[in-house]
């Protein structure tokens, strides 16, 4: 592909400038490979318009750090204006938004909380014995997510265009709205007879499973959102619109849903009054057909019931970490990963086997070593990961 120079943007506090300047020093081996560039607002000119410098860029940057902080939570600007327009971006596919946890700070229930934070599972970067250690370990989470998106604009280059002479392949839909939260991962491995299972279920339109959408049910790191994200990918032609909601808590579910409004041009989305939007986007679904509604972390069943259109017409599909349905939903389980599949996982994502490659090609020794592995690890997806 072209050298892209992937723009990275900082939204942060000023409280928090001394931590930043300390993170780019450690982005400067991407900066020499000239791999990214970085904008703050410290970049802005003299007699520049420091609200209009920081729109553009906020509009053009690939990647968004959000520095999370107390300080970052209570500054209005950052959280009205530069997180408002981060999180939209995010959930257009248009950028990838990152929260790196500076400081404690209660962030559980915020609008980035479904977002994968850095350092690795949220350890504030101040609480770290070694901060140099904490922003290496930053680092390498920025340098996964700059991989995935230079692989994201390198098919997008790639990709020919159709001609318009050209008849579509038969079913296939043009994908008008699309707020899934994640790039498609190209380290997705097996899952196939799930996945069909899913594509089964959701394709069999008969008032059972309108009304008992399946759910993907297992453990935590099992692999369940990854496991959707690939669905979404996969069947995305069969939809005119992919819809994502993240339903870790009541509060999330709320202003997802209230995105969606925005997203979908409801004449309700800017009512003061809530319940209104709520209510207009639960209509808008059973009205509308052609699209899949994906809610992720519906741990708790009976809260996301009532975000649910009553009489579908579209396709749902939800996540969760519960055992028991509740006659709510369609239970298909997700076990954790074979040896053979997770051998392939952990060499695929570790970049010691290329994905044409067959496992009968590697050495022994390697073998076994990955083996050993993903039994000590359980053949948890994530925790391969």
């Amino acid at each position: 592909m072209a050298k892209t120079n992937l723009e990275i943007f900082f939204s942060y506090a000023h409280a928090d400038e001394a931590l930043r300047n300390q993170l780019e020093k450690h982005l400067g081996s991407l900066k020499r490979q000239k791999r990214i560039i970085t904008w703050y607002d410290r970049n802005i000119p003299p007699g520049g318009e420091w609200a209009s410098e920081i729109g553009a860029h906020l509009k053009t940057a690939h990647i968004i750090l959000l520095l999370i902080s107390p300080d970052f939570i209570d500054s209005k600007y950052c959280w009205s204006t530069e997180l408002k327009k981060a999180i939209q971006r995010h959930n257009a596919g248009e950028a990838c938004v990152i929260p790196i946890i500076v400081r404690p700070a209660d962030w559980k229930k915020t609008p980035f909380a479904k977002l994968q934070a850095l350092p690795t599972n949220g350890k504030p970067i101040s609480t770290w014995s070694n901060i140099d250690e904490a922003l290496l370990n930053v680092v390498e989470g920025i340098q996964r997510a700059v991989d995935v998106q230079r692989e994201k604009i390198s098919i997008s280059v790639s990709k020919p265009t159709i001609q318009a002479s050209k008849v579509p392949k038969k079913g296939a839909i043009s994908v008008q709205r699309w707020n899934v939260p994640f790039p498609r991962n190209l380290f997705f491995t097996g899952r196939e007879e799930v996945l069909e299972h899913l594509h089964t279920l959701l394709s069999t339109r008969n008032t059972a499973f309108i009304s008992q959408p399946p759910a993907i049910s297992g453990l935590g790191g099992i692999g369940k959102t990854q496991t959707a994200v690939e669905y979404a990918y996969r069947y995305q032609q069969e939809y005119q619109y992919v819809l994502w909601l993240q339903a870790n808590t009541r509060e999330t579910l709320i202003s997802d849903v209230v995105t969606l409004a925005n997203l979908l041009k409801l004449p309700e989305k800017d009512v003061e009054d809530q319940s209104r939007t709520i209510e207009a986007v639960i209509r808008w679904f059973e009205q509308q057909t052609n699209w899949l509604l994906i809610v992720d972390n519906a741990d708790d069943l009976p809260m996301v019931d009532a975000f649910l259109p009553r009489n579908s017409r579209g396709h749902i599909l939800l996540t969760t970490r519960s055992h028991s349905m509740s006659g709510r939903a369609q239970r298909v389980d997700v076990e954790a990963m074979g040896a053979d599949e997770g051998v392939l996982f952990l060499l695929r994502r570790a970049a010691l086997m290329p994905p044409d490659r067959a496992l009968v090609s590697i050495a022994d020794a390697v073998r076994a070593q990955a083996t050993a592995i993903v039994q000590t690890l359980g053949g948890l997806p994530l925790a391969l990961d």
